[in-house]
C-alpha cells in the first residue's frame, strides 16, 4: 500500500504540514479499522447541537510548564501496550495550554514510567485540536499540531510562531500500537512544545497558522474510488481572512498525476505539483513549495480557491488503494487581522466535532483496543516582516 507524503515541507511549515499529515493518517486508520463506519455529514448535523467536551481531569494527561526551558510538556499515560497490540486509541482527552505566547516547535518521545526512552514504534499518531477556533478554509475545529512515529521534533525560527493564549483548550486524539515482541505496561507519550513570550525579545514573532485542504472537503471520508483511466476530484472554499501562504505540500496515492491549488476568482494557479514516482511508477512523495523569499503567495478572503487532483489509472481494474488528494501548509496572517466570529452552532463544526469525539468508540470489533468505558526555511530574513514587529500580541 503506497502513499506519497511530502516530508517536512520547510521549517516554517513544519507544524502545519505535520499536523495535516498525521490527520490524514488518522483518517486512513479509521477507514482501515472499520470500513463500515460512516462519519456524519454536514447535512446530518443540521439542527444538532455541538456535543459536550470532555473534562480536563488530568486522568490520562498531565501538563507541566518548564519556564526556564520555555517548554510546555504534555504527559499522556500511563498506557498498557502489550506485545502484538494492533491499535489502542484513547478516548479524546482535553487539556489546557498554560502560557501566553507563541509556539515555535515541538518534540515527541515515548518513555517508560522511569522516564527511559522506549521505541517510537509504539506511537501511531497524536493530534492537538483547538475546539474554540476555526480552520482557515472551513469552520471545523482548528488542527494545531500532529505527529506520527516518523516525526520526533520540529523547530521554527524565533521570528515566526503559532500564537497561543493561557487557557487555550486542546483536544488530544492519540493512537498507539505495539508491533514488537515485548510488553510495555507503563508507557507514556511526552509531547513538548517550545514557546516564547512577549518579554523574550525586542521583535515579536509573526503569527503563522496551519491550514489544510482536501478534495473531498473538510467533513466525511477522504478516500475515493479510482477507476481505470482518468479520475478528477476537487473541492472549493474561501479562506476566513487574507494571508500569505509561506509553504505548502501534498498527499497522494498511487497513479496520481497532478495536485493543484487555483484561485478561481482570478484563474491564477497558486501551486501545482506532480508526484515523485519510483521505477515501478508508484508514488514516493510529493514536491513541496516554499514561497518565503517572495513573502508568500497572497490569498484573499473574498476569493474562491479550488484544490484539485487528477489520477491516471493504467490498470484494467480500480486502483487497489483508491485515491486521496490533500494539501497542507502554513499561512502568515497579520496581527491585527480579525477572524470571523467563532460559531459553535455551525453545522460543519458540529459534524466535525461529533466525528472527532466519537471516532474511538467506532474502532470496536476490528482488532482495536478501546479505553472509553471505565483521543526548509533555516534562517529567515526579517526584511518585509518588520512592519508588524512592535504590534500588540493578539490572538
Amino acid at each position: 500500500m503506497n502513499r506519497g507524503f511530502a516530508g517536512p515541507i520547510l521549517t516554517v511549515a513544519a507544524i502545519a504540514v505535520l499536523g495535516w499529515t498525521a490527520d490524514v493518517q488518522a483518517q486512513e486508520t479509521m477507514s482501515m479499522a472499520d470500513p463500515a463506519y460512516e462519519q456524519l455529514t454536514v447535512a446530518d448535523a443540521a439542527g444538532l447541537e455541538a456535543p459536550e467536551l470532555p473534562e480536563a481531569d488530568g486522568e490520562l494527561v498531565a501538563v507541566r510548564t518548564l519556564t526556564d526551558e520555555r517548554l510546555v510538556e504534555f504527559d499522556i499515560g500511563p498506557l498498557e501496550l502489550t506485545a502484538g497490540m494492533q491499535h489502542l486509541r484513547l478516548p479524546i482527552q482535553l487539556a489546557v495550554f498554560p502560557v501566553d505566547g507563541w509556539i515555535h516547535g515541538f518534540e515527541v518521545e515515548m518513555v517508560d514510567g522511569q522516564g527511559n526512552a522506549i521505541p517510537m514504534d509504539l506511537l501511531h499518531h497524536v493530534n492537538f485540536i483547538d475546539p474554540d477556533k476555526r480552520e482557515l478554509f472551513s469552520t471545523i475545529a482548528r488542527r494545531v499540531m500532529a505527529a506520527g512515529r516518523e516525526t520526533l521534533r520540529e523547530k521554527l525560527p524565533g521570528l515566526i510562531g503559532y500564537p497561543v493564549s493561557d487557557g487555550d483548550r486542546m483536544l488530544i486524539a492519540s493512537m498507539f500500537a505495539n508491533p514488537l515482541a515485548e510488553d510495555y505496561l507503563d508507557a507514556h507519550l511526552i509531547v513538548r512544545f517550545h514557546y516564547s513570550t512577549e518579554s523574550d525579545g525586542f521583535l515579536q514573532p509573526r503569527d503563522v497558522y496551519p491550514f489544510y485542504l482536501d478534495v473531498m472537503g473538510p467533513i466525511g471520508g477522504k478516500d475515493f474510488p479510482v477507476s481505470p483511466g482518468k479520475t478528477v476530484q476537487h473541492w472549493e472554499g474561501k479562506p476566513a481572512v487574507d494571508g500569505r501562504i509561506l509553504g505548502i505540500g501534498g498527499h497522494l496515492h498511487d497513479h496520481a498525476s497532478k495536485l493543484t491549488l487555483v484561485d478561481m476568482t482570478t484563474g491564477k494557479t497558486i501551486w501545482e505539483a506532480e508526484p515523485d514516482v519510483n521505477a515501478e511508477g508508484r508514488v514516493t512523495g510529493v514536491p513541496s513549495g516554499s514561497f518565503m523569499w517572495t513573502l508568500g503567495r497572497k490569498i484573499y478572503a473574498d476569493h474562491t480557491y479550488r484544490i484539485s487532483v487528477e489520477y491516471d489509472n493504467p490498470l484494467d481494474v480500480p486502483a487497489p488503494d483508491g485515491g486521496m488528494g490533500a494539501i497542507g501548509g502554513v499561512v502568515w496572517v497579520g496581527k491585527n487581522t480579525e477572524w470571523p466570529e467563532f460559531d459553535r452552532g455551525d453545522d460543519m463544526y458540529v459534524a466535525d466535532l461529533i466525528n472527532t469525539l466519537q471516532a474511538p468508540a467506532n474502532l470496536h470489533g476490528h482488532g482495536a483496543h478501546d479505553m472509553s468505558d471505565p483521543a526548509g526555511m533555516g534562517e529567515m530574513d526579517a526584511e518585509g516582516m518588520d512592519a508588524e514587529a512592535h504590534g500588540e500580541h493578539s490572538h
